[in-house]
């Protein structure tokens, strides 16, 4: 059998003292010293690493490396087939794993977090052949009522969404168009009087969903269009804030101000005056006009007038300013209730931190929904 082998083509110098002490560790054999620096040697080679490491820390260049014998063939076939199996394996782990879905993505919509958790939480199993596509469509276009248009289809490891939102037909647009809400709230009482209900009493409702819809549906199974009309009452909540801070610096007016005006005319200064400024802080209002009507001599005015301002610390407790605060937070809060809401009930709350107080008001308030009222609006076509 023939020796397997690593051949070492070496220059440089003090060749004999390295081949004294590599030879005490290691087998070489056929040593031929060429030239005066260069030499050529075998090892055995289960040790051409440990030789090559000793040969560069020695300092030797190595010129040329070659090896032979049965380990070297074991170890190049081990390498060559290695990868080959190692590439096999990883082509079947692929297979195997590319027979799963892996992710979910939604198209069409800008809020896809509520349709991919209902699409990944109804799936039979990740893998593709126990997907059906069109029972997911059918699924999504029964949960969620916004949409008009769904499909589904597995593209690599993705199970792809295109859905589109529902769009009324013109026909159903103007005196079909249905009853919208236009607030949150909960609905108390329903009174139908045409169309079709899509809400009942309990139900809570959100800004934009469908009340009562103009069709209905006789006994032929015929879907006829009709203006919706209906009384549903809603209780809707709002709330108004007010802080209170036991200091804080207030900045006002003094009475005191001063007026600069300048003319200009085609963008240049054509006349300017003033008061002297003596104010050591001030705010600014500024406005402009023009003095002629015409182009050929476009004149205008522009006047600043200085305010003169103070700064003082104010300090004062909350006690002292309690119905002023919970006036404004009222105030605050009514500016967000609709004019036709009866209210029915207030409800406030302290909250005390580190040098302030705020306080909260929350109205419970009813409103009466019809065809007419102002708190219903109609989808109508836009030209």
């Amino acid at each position: 059998m023939k020796r397997s082998y690593h051949l070492f083509e070496i220059k440089g110098l003090n060749q004999e003292r390295f081949f004294n002490q590599a030879a005490k560790k290691y087998h070489l054999f056929e040593i031929n010293r060429q030239q005066k620096n260069t030499a050529s040697f075998k090892v055995d080679f289960k040790d051409r690493k440990k030789v090559r490491k000793e040969l560069l820390g020695a300092g030797f260049e190595i010129t040329f490396e070659k090896s032979g014998g049965l380990l070297f063939l074991l170890s190049k076939f081990f390498v060559c087939y290695g990868l080959i199996a190692g590439i096999l394996l990883s082509a079947i782990i692929y297979a195997i794993q590319y027979q799963f879905v892996q992710k979910i993505e939604v198209w069409g919509v800008q809020e896809t977090s509520q349709i991919q958790s209902f699409v990944e939480k109804n799936l039979p199993s990740k893998n593709k052949r126990a997907i059906d596509t069109k029972q997911i469509e059918q699924q999504i276009k029964d949960e969620f009522d916004g949409i008009s248009f769904a499909s589904a289809a597995i593209v690599g490891q993705t199970l792809i969404i295109n859905v589109k939102d529902s769009i009324i037909p013109p026909e159903m647009q103007g005196e079909f168009a249905p009853l919208i809400s236009q607030y949150d709230g909960i609905v108390t009482s329903i009174s139908l009087i045409q169309g079709t209900l899509r809400v009942e009493v309990g139900d809570i409702i959100q800004k934009g969903q469908i009340l009562v819809e103009g069709k209905v549906t006789n006994a032929q199974g015929e879907v006829l269009l009709l203006p919706p009309k209906a009384n549903i009452v809603m209780d809707i909540w709002c709330e108004g804030e007010e802080t209170h801070y036991d200091s804080k610096m207030v900045t006002y007016r003094t009475g005191r101000s001063k007026t600069e005006s300048k003319i200009y005319l085609f963008g240049k200064e054509f006349y300017s005056h003033s008061d002297p400024l003596e104010f050591d802080s001030f705010e600014v209002e500024s406005f402009s006009q023009m003095l002629t009507n015409n182009n050929i001599l476009p004149f205008k005015i522009v006047k600043n007038v200085y305010y003169e301002t103070k700064t003082e610390l104010v300090e004062s407790t909350f006690e002292e300013k309690r119905e002023e605060c919970v006036a404004k937070a009222k105030a605050n809060c009514l500016q967000k209730m609709p004019d036709c809401a009866i209210i029915k009930n207030e409800d406030y709350k302290i909250i005390e931190g580190a040098g302030w107080t705020k306080v909260r008001c929350t109205i419970t308030a009813s409103v009466k929904v019809t065809g007419e009222n102002e708190s219903i609006y109609k989808q109508t076509k836009t030209s």
